[in-house]
Protein backbone atom coordinates (compact mmCIF):
# COMPACT_ATOMS: atom_id res chain seq x y z
CA UNK A 1 0.00 0.00 0.00
CA UNK A 2 1.53 3.74 -1.15
CA UNK A 3 1.01 6.25 1.21
CA UNK A 4 1.62 9.66 0.24
CA UNK A 5 4.38 12.36 1.67
CA UNK A 6 5.89 15.55 1.64
CA UNK A 7 8.97 16.91 0.25
CA UNK A 8 11.16 19.51 0.66
CA UNK A 9 14.20 21.05 -0.71
CA UNK A 10 17.04 23.55 -0.11
CA UNK A 11 19.66 25.41 -2.10
CA UNK A 12 23.57 24.07 -2.03
CA UNK A 13 26.13 27.05 -2.63
CA UNK A 14 25.01 30.17 -4.46
CA UNK A 15 24.20 30.73 -7.71
CA UNK A 16 25.65 33.61 -9.54
CA UNK A 17 23.22 33.27 -12.29
CA UNK A 18 19.93 31.81 -12.29
CA UNK A 19 19.83 27.81 -13.28
CA UNK A 20 17.71 26.54 -15.98
CA UNK A 21 14.04 25.71 -14.86
CA UNK A 22 13.40 21.94 -14.41
CA UNK A 23 10.66 20.74 -16.54
CA UNK A 24 7.67 19.99 -13.67
CA UNK A 25 6.92 15.71 -14.20
CA UNK A 26 3.88 14.24 -14.26
CA UNK A 27 2.30 12.96 -11.32
CA UNK A 28 3.59 9.15 -10.85
CA UNK A 29 3.60 6.31 -8.87
CA UNK A 30 6.61 4.17 -7.97
CA UNK A 31 5.14 1.52 -10.51
CA UNK A 32 3.56 3.75 -12.41
CA UNK A 33 3.26 7.04 -11.22
CA UNK A 34 1.71 8.28 -8.11
CA UNK A 35 1.80 12.28 -6.79
CA UNK A 36 4.28 13.83 -4.44
CA UNK A 37 2.07 14.05 -1.30
CA UNK A 38 1.92 14.10 2.26
CA UNK A 39 0.94 12.07 5.54
CA UNK A 40 2.42 14.40 7.93
CA UNK A 41 -0.19 15.79 10.46
CA UNK A 42 -0.41 19.98 9.57
CA UNK A 43 -1.40 19.88 12.82
CA UNK A 44 17.19 48.30 15.83
CA UNK A 45 20.28 48.89 13.41
CA UNK A 46 20.96 47.69 10.11
CA UNK A 47 24.36 46.21 8.31
CA UNK A 48 24.31 48.43 5.21
CA UNK A 49 23.64 46.78 1.74
CA UNK A 50 21.99 43.31 3.62
CA UNK A 51 18.74 42.18 1.98
CA UNK A 52 15.55 43.90 4.35
CA UNK A 53 18.01 46.55 5.89
CA UNK A 54 15.52 49.32 6.42
CA UNK A 55 14.39 51.33 8.91
CA UNK A 56 11.79 48.99 11.01
CA UNK A 57 8.43 49.93 10.76
CA UNK A 58 3.35 44.05 18.17
CA UNK A 59 3.23 39.17 19.23
CA UNK A 60 3.37 35.09 17.95
CA UNK A 61 -0.74 34.32 17.25
CA UNK A 62 -1.55 30.39 16.77
CA UNK A 63 -1.98 30.03 13.28
CA UNK A 64 -4.93 27.62 13.53
CA UNK A 65 -6.74 26.00 10.28
CA UNK A 66 -6.65 27.95 6.79
CA UNK A 67 -9.87 29.46 6.73
CA UNK A 68 -11.46 33.61 5.88
CA UNK A 69 -9.26 35.02 8.10
CA UNK A 70 -6.12 33.41 6.51
CA UNK A 71 -7.07 34.52 3.38
CA UNK A 72 -7.65 30.61 2.14
CA UNK A 73 -11.21 30.80 2.01
CA UNK A 74 -11.52 34.59 1.97
CA UNK A 75 -10.94 35.85 -1.62
CA UNK A 76 -13.58 36.69 -2.90
CA UNK A 77 -14.28 38.58 -6.63
CA UNK A 78 -12.50 37.04 -10.18
CA UNK A 79 -10.25 35.11 -8.08
CA UNK A 80 -12.53 32.78 -6.59
CA UNK A 81 -13.47 31.73 -9.99
CA UNK A 82 -10.65 28.81 -10.75
CA UNK A 83 -12.30 25.90 -12.16
CA UNK A 84 -12.22 22.55 -10.41
CA UNK A 85 -9.09 20.69 -12.18
CA UNK A 86 -6.72 17.73 -11.34
CA UNK A 87 -3.65 18.10 -8.70
CA UNK A 88 -0.42 19.07 -10.83
CA UNK A 89 2.88 20.16 -10.41
CA UNK A 90 3.32 23.71 -9.31
CA UNK A 91 6.73 25.71 -9.50
CA UNK A 92 6.82 28.74 -7.28
CA UNK A 93 8.76 31.25 -5.08
CA UNK A 94 8.23 31.90 -1.74
CA UNK A 95 10.32 34.71 -0.64
CA UNK A 96 10.27 37.85 -3.83
CA UNK A 97 11.05 41.47 -3.62
CA UNK A 98 10.17 44.26 -5.84
CA UNK A 99 10.17 48.33 -5.80
CA UNK A 100 8.06 48.51 -3.13
CA UNK A 101 10.75 46.90 -0.92
CA UNK A 102 13.00 49.55 -0.50
CA UNK A 103 16.19 47.15 -1.50
CA UNK A 104 14.87 46.74 -5.06
CA UNK A 105 14.44 48.58 -7.82
CA UNK A 106 12.67 46.36 -10.01
CA UNK A 107 8.75 47.55 -10.94
CA UNK A 108 6.40 44.60 -9.87
CA UNK A 109 5.74 43.82 -13.88
CA UNK A 110 9.11 43.50 -14.66
CA UNK A 111 9.61 40.84 -11.48
CA UNK A 112 5.92 39.40 -12.96
CA UNK A 113 7.63 39.17 -16.01
CA UNK A 114 11.09 37.18 -15.49
CA UNK A 115 8.74 34.32 -12.97
CA UNK A 116 6.68 34.28 -16.32
CA UNK A 117 9.30 33.72 -18.76
CA UNK A 118 10.81 31.23 -16.54
CA UNK A 119 8.08 28.93 -16.18
CA UNK A 120 7.15 29.50 -12.98
CA UNK A 121 3.36 29.02 -12.15
CA UNK A 122 3.14 31.45 -8.78
CA UNK A 123 5.26 33.63 -6.92
CA UNK A 124 4.57 35.23 -3.13
CA UNK A 125 5.75 38.55 -3.90
CA UNK A 126 6.86 39.64 -0.01
CA UNK A 127 8.19 43.29 0.23
CA UNK A 128 9.52 44.44 3.74
CA UNK A 129 7.01 45.68 5.87
CA UNK A 130 4.53 45.98 2.87
CA UNK A 131 1.34 44.43 1.64
CA UNK A 132 2.32 45.71 -1.59
CA UNK A 133 -0.85 45.89 -4.42
CA UNK A 134 0.59 45.65 -7.95
CA UNK A 135 -0.38 49.27 -8.95
CA UNK A 136 -1.99 52.19 -7.41
CA UNK A 137 -5.41 51.82 -8.10
CA UNK A 138 -5.61 48.35 -7.41
CA UNK A 139 -7.71 47.06 -4.55
CA UNK A 140 -7.44 43.17 -3.65
CA UNK A 141 -8.38 43.65 -0.09
CA UNK A 142 -10.04 40.31 1.01
CA UNK A 143 -8.33 38.14 -1.33
CA UNK A 144 -5.18 35.89 -0.85
CA UNK A 145 -3.72 37.14 -4.75
CA UNK A 146 -3.00 39.97 -6.28
CA UNK A 147 -4.09 39.92 -9.50
CA UNK A 148 -7.08 37.60 -10.87
CA UNK A 149 -4.71 33.99 -11.12
CA UNK A 150 -6.49 33.63 -15.29
CA UNK A 151 -4.07 36.10 -16.12
CA UNK A 152 -1.00 33.49 -16.01
CA UNK A 153 1.27 33.54 -13.32
CA UNK A 154 -0.47 33.73 -10.02
CA UNK A 155 1.16 36.39 -7.79
CA UNK A 156 0.11 35.98 -4.01
CA UNK A 157 -0.08 38.52 -1.48
CA UNK A 158 2.20 38.65 0.91
CA UNK A 159 4.62 40.51 3.54
CA UNK A 160 8.52 39.85 4.90
CA UNK A 161 7.77 41.02 8.56
CA UNK A 162 11.57 42.39 9.14
CA UNK A 163 12.72 43.81 11.85
CA UNK A 164 16.30 44.29 12.76
CA UNK A 165 17.33 44.72 16.05
CA UNK A 166 20.94 45.01 18.35
CA UNK A 167 21.31 42.56 21.50
CA UNK A 168 18.83 39.62 20.88
CA UNK A 169 18.87 36.40 23.52
CA UNK A 170 19.73 34.02 22.66
CA UNK A 171 22.61 35.77 21.47
CA UNK A 172 23.97 35.46 18.02
CA UNK A 173 27.11 37.34 16.13
CA UNK A 174 29.48 38.99 17.78
CA UNK A 175 28.23 42.20 16.21
CA UNK A 176 24.69 42.14 18.20
CA UNK A 177 23.39 42.34 15.43
CA UNK A 178 19.88 40.62 15.00
CA UNK A 179 17.52 39.56 12.10
CA UNK A 180 13.72 38.70 13.20
CA UNK A 181 12.56 38.30 9.65
CA UNK A 182 9.12 36.31 9.01
CA UNK A 183 6.99 36.12 5.57
CA UNK A 184 3.08 35.88 5.68
CA UNK A 185 1.70 34.14 2.25
CA UNK A 186 -1.30 35.27 1.20
CA UNK A 187 -2.66 37.90 3.54
CA UNK A 188 -6.29 39.27 2.89
CA UNK A 189 -5.37 42.86 4.41
CA UNK A 190 -3.78 45.59 3.11
CA UNK A 191 -3.00 47.96 5.43
CA UNK A 192 -1.72 50.95 3.67
CA UNK A 193 1.80 52.19 3.66
CA UNK A 194 4.62 50.61 5.74
CA UNK A 195 3.55 48.10 8.92
CA UNK A 196 4.74 48.79 12.29
CA UNK A 197 4.29 45.57 14.19
CA UNK A 198 7.77 45.01 15.75
CA UNK A 199 8.86 44.19 19.60
CA UNK A 200 10.89 47.00 20.95
CA UNK A 201 10.69 46.22 24.87
CA UNK A 202 12.39 43.02 24.97
CA UNK A 203 15.02 41.03 23.71
CA UNK A 204 13.79 38.08 23.74
CA UNK A 205 13.97 36.75 20.28
CA UNK A 206 10.22 34.52 21.37
CA UNK A 207 9.15 37.87 21.64
CA UNK A 208 10.15 39.40 18.46
CA UNK A 209 8.68 35.96 16.59
CA UNK A 210 5.53 36.38 18.88
CA UNK A 211 5.00 39.57 17.76
CA UNK A 212 4.95 38.81 14.17
CA UNK A 213 2.75 36.21 14.59
CA UNK A 214 0.58 38.60 16.61
CA UNK A 215 0.65 40.36 12.94
CA UNK A 216 -0.27 37.16 10.97
CA UNK A 217 -3.33 37.03 13.14
CA UNK A 218 -4.40 40.37 12.21
CA UNK A 219 -3.23 40.96 8.81
CA UNK A 220 -3.89 36.58 7.97
CA UNK A 221 -1.10 34.55 5.40
CA UNK A 222 0.62 31.48 6.10
CA UNK A 223 4.21 31.71 8.50
CA UNK A 224 7.47 31.28 7.27
CA UNK A 225 10.46 31.65 9.27
CA UNK A 226 13.19 33.26 7.15
CA UNK A 227 17.01 32.44 6.87
CA UNK A 228 17.07 31.42 10.29
CA UNK A 229 20.52 31.51 10.53
CA UNK A 230 21.70 34.91 9.48
CA UNK A 231 23.79 36.26 12.17
CA UNK A 232 23.30 33.30 13.77
CA UNK A 233 20.71 33.04 17.36
CA UNK A 234 17.94 30.96 16.22
CA UNK A 235 18.27 27.41 18.49
CA UNK A 236 16.17 24.15 18.30
CA UNK A 237 14.28 25.12 20.95
CA UNK A 238 13.23 28.37 19.39
CA UNK A 239 12.36 26.51 16.30
CA UNK A 240 10.45 24.10 17.78
CA UNK A 241 8.82 26.05 20.12
CA UNK A 242 7.56 28.57 17.00
CA UNK A 243 6.08 25.13 14.63
CA UNK A 244 4.48 24.51 18.24
CA UNK A 245 2.64 28.07 17.74
CA UNK A 246 1.54 27.14 14.63
CA UNK A 247 4.49 28.13 12.00
CA UNK A 248 4.93 25.84 8.96
CA UNK A 249 7.40 27.23 6.64
CA UNK A 250 10.97 27.54 7.23
CA UNK A 251 13.58 28.37 4.69
CA UNK A 252 16.04 25.70 4.99
CA UNK A 253 17.50 27.16 2.44
CA UNK A 254 18.04 30.65 1.04
CA UNK A 255 20.33 31.33 -2.14
CA UNK A 256 21.30 34.90 -1.11
CA UNK A 257 22.14 33.38 2.74
CA UNK A 258 23.96 30.31 1.14
CA UNK A 259 26.94 30.77 4.03
CA UNK A 260 24.81 31.03 6.57
CA UNK A 261 22.84 28.04 5.78
CA UNK A 262 26.17 26.11 5.85
CA UNK A 263 26.65 26.72 9.26
CA UNK A 264 30.13 26.98 10.81
CA UNK A 265 32.25 25.25 13.07
CA UNK A 266 30.24 26.88 15.74
CA UNK A 267 26.73 26.71 14.87
CA UNK A 268 24.51 24.23 13.28
CA UNK A 269 23.42 24.34 9.76
CA UNK A 270 19.83 25.35 8.78
CA UNK A 271 19.38 21.72 7.68
CA UNK A 272 20.98 20.59 11.07
CA UNK A 273 18.76 22.81 12.71
CA UNK A 274 15.67 21.82 11.39
CA UNK A 275 16.61 18.08 12.47
CA UNK A 276 17.32 19.38 15.56
CA UNK A 277 13.74 20.59 16.21
CA UNK A 278 12.15 18.01 14.92
CA UNK A 279 13.63 15.39 16.82
CA UNK A 280 11.94 17.42 19.64
CA UNK A 281 8.52 16.73 17.79
CA UNK A 282 7.89 19.69 15.70
CA UNK A 283 5.74 19.94 12.59
CA UNK A 284 7.34 22.28 10.14
CA UNK A 285 8.19 21.92 6.67
CA UNK A 286 11.47 23.16 4.62
CA UNK A 287 11.70 25.82 1.43
CA UNK A 288 13.73 27.06 -1.10
CA UNK A 289 13.66 30.42 -1.69
CA UNK A 290 16.13 33.17 -4.15
CA UNK A 291 14.91 35.69 -1.52
CA UNK A 292 15.39 37.58 -5.29
CA UNK A 293 16.23 41.59 -5.15
CA UNK A 294 17.99 42.31 -8.13
CA UNK A 295 16.94 40.67 -11.77
CA UNK A 296 19.27 41.77 -13.73
CA UNK A 297 22.96 39.85 -14.05
CA UNK A 298 24.80 42.38 -12.02
CA UNK A 299 22.91 41.97 -8.80
CA UNK A 300 23.59 40.88 -5.71
CA UNK A 301 20.79 38.57 -5.22
CA UNK A 302 19.39 37.09 -8.56
CA UNK A 303 16.78 35.47 -8.84
CA UNK A 304 15.77 31.30 -9.63
CA UNK A 305 18.45 29.74 -6.87
CA UNK A 306 15.62 28.14 -5.28
CA UNK A 307 12.36 27.16 -5.73
CA UNK A 308 9.57 24.72 -4.41
CA UNK A 309 7.26 22.65 -6.41
CA UNK A 310 3.53 22.14 -4.99
CA UNK A 311 1.35 19.47 -6.22
CA UNK A 312 -1.88 20.90 -5.90
CA UNK A 313 -5.38 22.31 -8.21
CA UNK A 314 -4.17 25.69 -9.95
CA UNK A 315 -5.83 27.48 -7.59
CA UNK A 316 -4.33 29.85 -4.71
CA UNK A 317 -6.56 27.91 -1.89
CA UNK A 318 -5.43 24.58 -3.12
CA UNK A 319 -1.63 25.68 -2.93
CA UNK A 320 -1.95 27.20 0.54
CA UNK A 321 -3.57 24.55 1.38
CA UNK A 322 -0.55 22.08 0.31
CA UNK A 323 1.49 24.55 1.38
CA UNK A 324 0.09 23.79 5.05
CA UNK A 325 0.01 20.49 4.51
CA UNK A 326 3.52 20.14 3.02
CA UNK A 327 2.53 18.54 -0.04
CA UNK A 328 5.72 20.08 -1.54
CA UNK A 329 9.18 20.35 -2.13
CA UNK A 330 12.09 22.36 -2.16
CA UNK A 331 14.79 22.69 -4.60
CA UNK A 332 17.66 23.98 -5.46
CA UNK A 333 17.93 22.29 -9.36
CA UNK A 334 17.37 18.67 -8.39
CA UNK A 335 13.77 17.70 -9.80
CA UNK A 336 11.91 14.62 -8.27
CA UNK A 337 9.41 12.29 -10.24
CA UNK A 338 8.18 11.23 -6.53
CA UNK A 339 8.48 10.57 -2.91
CA UNK A 340 6.04 8.72 -1.32
CA UNK A 341 5.53 5.72 1.47
CA UNK A 342 5.33 2.26 -0.04
CA UNK A 343 4.40 -0.06 2.54
CA UNK A 344 6.47 0.94 5.68
CA UNK A 345 9.11 2.16 3.05
CA UNK A 346 9.98 5.89 2.33
CA UNK A 347 10.80 5.67 -1.91
CA UNK A 348 12.45 8.47 -3.64
CA UNK A 349 12.81 8.70 -7.57
CA UNK A 350 14.81 11.72 -9.60
CA UNK A 351 12.70 12.23 -12.61
CA UNK A 352 14.42 9.69 -15.17
CA UNK A 353 15.10 12.73 -18.01
CA UNK A 354 17.69 14.37 -15.29
CA UNK A 355 20.72 14.53 -16.12
CA UNK A 356 23.71 13.76 -13.97
CA UNK A 357 24.64 11.69 -10.94
CA UNK A 358 22.60 11.49 -8.05
CA UNK A 359 22.97 10.17 -4.37
CA UNK A 360 20.22 9.75 -2.18
CA UNK A 361 20.98 10.01 1.22
CA UNK A 362 18.64 8.84 4.09
CA UNK A 363 18.54 10.59 7.85
CA UNK A 364 16.83 8.95 10.32
CA UNK A 365 16.38 10.99 13.62
CA UNK A 366 19.37 13.46 12.49
CA UNK A 367 21.72 10.99 11.70
CA UNK A 368 22.81 9.72 7.89
CA UNK A 369 21.99 5.85 7.74
CA UNK A 370 22.18 4.66 4.37
CA UNK A 371 23.72 6.81 1.14
CA UNK A 372 22.35 5.42 -2.70
CA UNK A 373 24.50 6.42 -5.40
CA UNK A 374 21.20 6.22 -7.32
CA UNK A 375 18.04 8.34 -9.09
CA UNK A 376 15.84 5.70 -6.92
CA UNK A 377 16.08 4.88 -3.50
CA UNK A 378 14.01 3.27 -0.25
CA UNK A 379 14.66 2.91 3.20
CA UNK A 380 11.93 1.55 5.98
CA UNK A 381 10.49 3.96 8.65
CA UNK A 382 12.01 3.74 12.09
CA UNK A 383 9.36 2.74 14.29
CA UNK A 384 9.99 5.58 16.21
CA UNK A 385 11.24 9.32 15.17
CA UNK A 386 10.99 10.30 11.35
CA UNK A 387 13.03 9.56 8.52
CA UNK A 388 13.42 11.95 5.63
CA UNK A 389 15.71 11.88 2.62
CA UNK A 390 18.34 14.39 0.84
CA UNK A 391 19.03 14.00 -2.96
CA UNK A 392 22.36 15.54 -4.15
CA UNK A 393 23.23 15.62 -7.83
CA UNK A 394 26.97 15.68 -8.69
CA UNK A 395 26.67 19.17 -9.25
CA UNK A 396 25.99 20.39 -5.72
CA UNK A 397 22.41 20.81 -6.32
CA UNK A 398 19.77 19.34 -3.88
CA UNK A 399 16.43 18.83 -2.49
CA UNK A 400 15.36 17.72 0.58
CA UNK A 401 12.26 15.34 1.41
CA UNK A 402 10.14 16.11 4.36
CA UNK A 403 10.22 13.74 7.55
CA UNK A 404 7.95 10.83 7.68
CA UNK A 405 7.20 9.21 10.80
CA UNK A 406 4.93 5.95 11.87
Amino acid sequence: MKRALVLLAACAGPDVSPPASPTMPAPADVASGGPLVSEANPAGAADVGDPGDLADPGEVGELGELDGRSGVDGRGGAAEAIAEGPEVWLKGSTHVHARASGDSSEPNGNVIAWYEEHHYDFIVLTDHNRVSELAPASDTRGQITLRDPHAGLIVFSGIELTHNPIGCLPVGDPSRNCRIHVNLIGPTARPGGRLEWAERRSHARLDMYRAALNAQTSLGGLAQINHPQWLWGMTPELLAELARRGTRLVEVSNAAFSKWDAGDASHLSTEALWDAALARGATIYGTASDDAHDYHARGRWPPGGGWIVVHARRDPRAILAALTAGHFYASSGVVLEHAEIDGDELVVAVAPSEAGKYTIDFIENGQRVATVPSKVGRRAIPATGYLRAVVTRDDGKRAWVQPVRK
